[in-house]
C-alpha cells in the first residue's frame, strides 16, 4: 500500500495539537547505525514555529548543538500550520522525509507503519527519560517499538464550583468519577445540575479506567469500545438526566466543544474539565466572580494527554546526528526553555516535570498554582485519547448515538454497537 493511502486514512480527520494559537508496510529500517559518527548534515523540520518568539530559541539549540559536534551542519524548515499533512504525505512519497521531523501521534503510527521511522525504543538510550504516557502514545497497537520523543503537552484537569456543590451538603472536590456521579445526584435532588456535557468516546476511556476497569479501545486492529462498563455509565447519565442532573443543552450541544466549559463559567453547572491554565487565562479574565469559588483536582483515570512529538526519519543519510539531535532537542534543560515560551503546555521529560516552577508561568492565583502541580504531576500516566485512525467523524457520530441513549430513545448497548460499527466500517486498513 503506497505511504500516501495509508497515511491519508490514518491522520484526515484527526485533531491535533499545534502551537499556532501561541503567538504494504514492513518493519521500519534505518538508514545506518544510530551508534556511528555524529557528523554531516541534517534536515529538521517544525510546525508552524517559524516567527518571533521561537526562532530565537530554535537558532540557539541548533547553534549549540553545532558547537558540540564539530562537523555537523543543522538545516532548520519550518512548514505553515495549514497543509502540514500534505507536505507529509509529499514527502514520505518522495523518500524526502526529514531526518528529524515534528509529528504528531497519528501521522506518526502511519509513517512507522510505513517503515519510515526509526524505532526509538531500539536505537536511543536515553528513552527512558521521557514520561510513560507521552511514550505510550508513540507506540502503535499490531506494530513494535516507540516512534517518537515526547516534546510539549496538553492535560485536562477538573474544576469545581464549590458554592454549588455546597447546596447538596458536600464540601471538598469528588475524589474519583464514581463519587462525581454520586455527588450529582445529590446536588440532582437540589436542582442544581453538575454537568451540562455528556461522555463521548474518548472520555468513556478514563471513565471507565478510573473506575477500575480496563477500556481496550482498539485491538488487533478493530474498534472494541462497546463494553459493559462503558454502557454502565451511559446508563448512569440517563439516570441523571432524568433526575435533572445533567443539562438538557447536553444533548443538543453533542458535538460542540467548550459547551461545558462555558456553562461552568456562568456557574449554571458545578463541574467541568479544561486546560491547566484554566484559571488564570479564562475563569480569572472572563468569570472572575466565579474564581473565589472554584477548586482544582487531577484528572480522574487515564486523564487524556494531548500530545506532539519528534521523530527520527529512517532514510536519513546520517542516523547517528539525527538521533542525537532528536535527544537533544527533547532533553530536559531544551524542554524546559521551550515551553517557557509556550505558556500551559508541560515537556516530555520525568526530570522536567518533577519542577514545574523551573517553566511555568507565574501563577496569578493561588488556584491556578495548584492547577500547574496536578498537570505536572499525572503527565507520567496520562495517555493519549482514542486509537491513530479514530477520526472526529466517527467521535461525533458515537457521541450524537450516546446523547440518544441518554435521552432513552435507543439503549447504552444500542449508542455504543452504532458506534462501533461505525467506527470499524471506515476504517482503512
Amino acid at each position: 500500500m503506497k505511504i500516501r493511502s495509508i497515511l491519508a486514512a490514518g491522520a484526515a480527520a484527526s485533531v491535533v495539537l499545534v502551537l499556532a494559537g501561541c503567538t504494504g508496510a514492513g518493519a521500519p529500517q534505518s538508514g545506518g547505525s544510530a551508534d556511528g559518527e555524529i557528523t554531516g548534515e541534517i534536515t529538521f523540520q517544525t510546525w508552524s514555529l517559524k516567527n518571533d518568539k521561537f526562532t530565537p530559541y530554535f537558532e540557539n539549540v541548533i547553534d549549540s548543538f553545532e558547537k558540540e559536534h564539530e562537523g555537523v551542519k543543522v538545516k532548520w524548515i519550518d512548514q505553515p500550520a495549514d497543509g502540514y499533512e500534505d507536505k507529509i504525505l509529499q514527502q514520505a512519497e518522495s523518500g524526502e522525509l526529514p531526518d528529524v521531523v515534528n509529528l504528531p501521534p497519528e501521522y506518526a503510527a502511519e509513517l512507522a507503519k510505513a517503515g519510515q521511522l526509526v524505532d526509538l525504543k531500539k536505537d536511543s538510550k536515553v528513552i527512558g527519560d521521557y514520561v510513560d504516557g507521552g511514550l505510550a502514545g508513540y507506540t502503535y497497537d499490531g506494530l513494535e517499538g516507540t516512534y517518537g520523543f515526547p516534546w510539549y503537552l496538553g492535560t485536562n484537569l477538573n474544576y469545581w464550583n464549590m458554592e454549588l456543590l455546597a447546596k447538596a451538603g458536600i464540601t471538598a472536590p469528588p475524589a474519583d468519577f464514581s463519587a462525581t456521579l454520586d455527588a450529582a445526584d445529590k446536588l440532582a435532588a437540589e436542582g442544581v445540575q453538575m454537568m451540562s456535557d455528556i461522555p463521548d468516546v474518548k472520555s468513556l476511556q478514563w471513565m471507565v479506567t478510573d473506575m477500575g476497569d480496563e477500556y481496550p479501545f482498539l485491538k488487533d486492529g478493530t474498534f472494541l469500545f462497546d463494553t459493559p462498563e462503558a454502557e454502565a455509565i451511559i446508563e448512569r447519565y440517563a439516570e441523571l438526566y432524568k433526575a435533572g442532573g445533567v443539562s438538557p443543552e447536553a444533548l443538543q450541544n453533542a458535538g460542540a466543544a467548550n459547551a461545558n466549559v462555558n456553562n461552568f463559567n456562568k456557574s449554571t453547572v458545578a463541574w467541568t474539565t479544561a486546560g491547566p491554565n484554566y484559571i488564570d487565562k479564562d475563569v480569572a479574565v472572563n468569570a472572575p466572580n466565579l474564581l473565589p469559588h472554584v477548586k482544582v483536582s487531577g484528572g480522574f483515570g487515564d486523564a487524556p494527554l494531548f500530545l506532539q512529538g519528534i521523530s527520527v526519519g529512517a532514510t536519513s543519510k546520517n542516523p547517528a546526528t539525527a538521533m542525537a539531535f532528536a535527544e537533544y532537542v527533547t532533553d530536559t534543560a531544551n524542554q524546559i526553555e521551550f515551553v517557557k515560551l509556550a505558556a500551559g503546555f508541560f515537556p516530555g521529560t520525568k526530570a522536567a516535570n518533577d519542577d514545574p516552577e523551573a517553566f511555568a508561568e507565574t501563577a496569578q492565583n493561588p488556584e491556578q498554582a495548584e492547577a500547574t502541580k496536578f498537570a505536572a504531576a499525572q503527565m507520567d500516566s496520562a495517555r493519549t485519547p482514542g486509537a491513530p485512525g479514530f477520526s472526529e467523524a466517527m467521535n461525533t457520530y458515537a457521541k450524537q448515538q450516546i446523547a440518544l441513549a441518554v435521552r432513552g430513545d435507543i439503549t447504552a448497548k444500542e449508542a455504543l454497537t452504532k458506534g462501533q460499527d461505525y467506527a470499524n466500517e471506515n476504517a482503512t486498513d
